[in-house]
């Protein structure tokens, strides 16, 4: 059928755009993401148990009903992925902050693995099994997982509590404090490491215990939604040298141009003619009728590419166990470059400001 056609041929172009992204690690995230993307929706929850796996289907009305809005999706993405391979500053930095798990699916998968109690590296790798519920699980009579990260209320005054991320969550917790001591964070930061609860409603009553799970949930939603997880050690450190320029950048290599097989001699006369036809066609814009501006297309090379890679390495940390100290140490990635204050220390004429303090008075 035509809608059917016309999925195949989103699936090709989106495919043939991700093999474009200046990045490797772009491309190959983003060739997963497509494919998975456009499997058949034959999900293998919400069916009849009873059935075999390679036997459960959707009804055809089901998917069909979903297509029209899905070929949009995909078209929007396509269109999103050709700017970003045009040089477009917004698209290419949105499309880098996906594939290195800043945003996205990503980002969540990366918050999965240290979302867990910590195991200390070089051990039996064993961990005391963790107590049936936590401290908010049993106080809030509520065994939901979210619950289980937190210690128990700790008193700030008369009127607050304060609730934190649990010691035996240290990779969790030593990542948001310093998120927050850093103030990074891709849209609005962070503005503390913990949660302070109210003791009373507004009617000077002990809290209710329903609406104190849902200011928890709440706030747990919020950090989850702006915390930036850990990089792999080896993908951080490979960032790291790109931004710094001692590794090449991996761009997607030019495809050979095709020849012919069986050529025939052109005599001068027509190839003289098919140049000025091509000269005078003027098909290639003139720079007055570019774009102008901060968002305008750029083009795509090794100085572009580092400066995007260091507004991206700013974002990203890594976790590395220090075993004299028995912690984890975080290292955040260098932000972009900054003018050190030293030059403008040193005088470069002395005369010029003799008699002058140093707060600008004479």
């Amino acid at each position: 059928s035509v809608s059917k056609l016309k999925s195949i041929h989103l699936l090709r172009a989106l495919l043939r755009e991700t093999t474009y992204l200046p990045d490797r690690t772009a491309r190959q995230y983003f060739t997963r993401h497509v494919v998975h993307r456009f499997r058949a929706y034959q999900p293998s929850q919400n069916q009849n148990a009873a059935r075999v796996d390679r036997h459960r289907r959707r009804h055809l009305s089901a998917i069909t009903a979903r297509t029209r809005a899905t070929q949009k999706t995909a078209q929007k993405s396509l269109n999103y992925l050709r700017r970003a391979n045009q040089g477009e500053l917004p698209c290419l930095q949105k499309v880098l902050l996906l594939a290195y798990g800043r945003l996205g699916k990503r980002k969540y998968a990366l918050m999965n693995q240290f979302l867990k109690p910590d195991v200390v590296p070089g051990g039996d790798g064993v961990v005391a099994p963790p107590p049936e519920l936590g401290p908010l699980q049993r106080l809030y009579h509520c065994n939901e997982r979210f619950l289980s990260v937190f210690s128990a209320p700790r008193k700030l005054s008369e009127t607050e509590n304060a609730i934190e991320v649990a010691p035996r969550f240290g990779r969790l917790k030593l990542v948001l404090k310093s998120q927050v001591k850093r103030s990074i964070a891709i849209s609005r930061p962070l503005k503390r490491d913990h949660l302070k609860m109210p003791i009373h409603n507004v009617w000077m009553r002990p809290m209710p215990v329903k609406r104190a799970r849902n200011i928890v949930r709440r706030w747990y939603a919020d950090v989850m939604t702006r915390l930036l997880p850990p990089l792999p050690d080896q993908e951080w450190l490979d960032l790291e040298a790109m931004t710094n320029g001692t590794k090449r950048i991996d761009f997607a290599r030019r495809r050979t141009p095709a020849t012919e097989l069986d050529p025939q001699p052109v005599p001068d006369e027509a190839r003289l003619t098919t140049l000025l036809q091509d000269a005078l066609a003027l098909d290639k814009p003139s720079k007055a009728d570019r774009p102008i501006g901060p968002q305008r297309p750029h083009t795509v090379n090794v100085r572009f590419m580092r400066r995007l890679y260091s507004k991206i390495f700013n974002y990203c940390c890594k976790l590395d166990w220090d075993e004299q100290s028995a912690t984890w140490i975080i290292t955040w990635g260098s932000p972009p470059k900054e003018i050190s204050p030293r030059i403008y220390l040193a005088p470069t004429d002395g005369a010029l400001f003799a008699g002058v303090d140093l707060r600008g008075r004479m």
